[in-house]
């Protein structure tokens, strides 16, 4: 399982408490306009070299530039995630990993582990947009996206949920041995959407920071279309990206002129943290004389915001200051 597999993994077993959602069978679309696309098959096999290879003296023929070798690596990680091999997966990783939401080797594949029986027949389409190698290290920067349908129905919706994932990141590579692992992750946008019933056929967008201080005071705001004859509320709260998952409450409001804000504090732990949004459409069902609402779908939206916190080891001297802008 990729980066965004990983993280919105985090969100399924968040909005878990609200819809009881356990599994995904996810599908990869395809993109536009990339500068390198990697499509995965699940039936290809690994380029090993041979030992025949190996020892004969024109070998250097064979030899692949960095560049290539790292669009093999991903086409490999890529196969690996689909067929949820594991073992293969640690393979890819260095023991020194870690990401920008903390989690290092250890975390991504408890994670993982706890996640495998939640989904079948992943698959992913990674576009790489640079690759940068000096030496025995690479910097990578790529785009992902995925889309699937739940496997679990909605009792009350009689529905399966669809979801769709994107993310943009950066990975940092080195060359143990002979080998390209991975290093660290940095996820710098992320967009996921899971959505059931009448939600499915409505686009919310979502306006929040990418990035925030710790401790500041952000806004989050979404607008929506809201489908004939529905009464829809929603809620907006900001949840800390950390494992296991804290789950955050929050009271329902009316959505009104088919708009809903919020302000959010964002935390000072240290914490990267999601704005999720849940939105429950309902229809009146007139049955006199009671008027019952009847839940008619549901969508939960998650962005990422990344919180950066501010170094108090920075003092400025203010004669110094005085002085430099005297000077100016």
């Amino acid at each position: 399982m990729r980066k965004a597999g990983i993280l919105y993994i985090i969100f399924i077993l968040s909005i878990m408490f609200y819809c009881g959602s356990d599994a995904f069978a996810v599908s990869a679309i395809p993109q536009k306009d990339a500068n390198i696309n990697i499509t995965v098959e699940a039936d290809d096999e690994d380029f090993e070299e041979t030992d025949i290879i190996k020892k004969v003296s024109f070998r250097d023929k064979f030899k692949r530039s960095p560049e290539a070798q790292i669009q093999s690596f991903f086409k490999k990680y890529n196969r690996y995630s689909s067929k949820n091999n594991i073992e293969k997966l640690k393979e890819l990783y260095s023991e020194d990993y870690i990401n920008n939401d903390g989690f290092n080797k250890e975390t991504i594949f408890k994670m993982m582990e706890m996640a495998s029986g939640a989904y079948k027949d992943v698959s992913y389409i990674t576009e790489i947009e640079s690759i940068k190698v000096e030496g025995n290290y690479a910097v990578v920067k790529a785009y992902e996206i995925a889309k699937g349908e739940t496997i679990k129905v909605i009792e009350k919706l009689q529905d399966t949920g669809s979801i769709l994932s994107e993310i943009y990141y950066t990975d940092y590579l080195k060359k143990e041995g002979n080998k390209w692992k991975i290093v660290a992750t940095e996820i710098n946008s992320e967009k996921v959407e899971l959505k059931y019933g009448e939600a499915k056929n409505m686009t919310v967008d979502v306006v929040a920071p990418k990035t925030v201080p710790e401790g500041s005071v952000y806004e989050v705001s979404i607008n929506t279309k809201t489908p004939d004859g529905v009464f829809m509320v929603g809620s907006i709260v900001n949840e800390p990206i950390v494992y296991p998952q804290v789950q955050t409450k929050d009271v329902f409001r009316s959505i009104k002129a088919e708009t809903l804000s919020r302000l959010l504090t964002a935390n000072k732990d240290n914490n990267n943290e999601y704005a999720t949004i849940s939105i429950a459409i309902t229809r009146a069902q007139i049955e006199p004389p009671s008027v019952i609402l009847n839940m008619t779908g549901m969508a939960f939206v998650m962005r990422r915001v990344n919180v950066f916190s501010l170094n108090d080891n920075v003092k400025i001297d203010k004669e110094i200051s005085d002085v430099q802008t005297t000077k100016n």
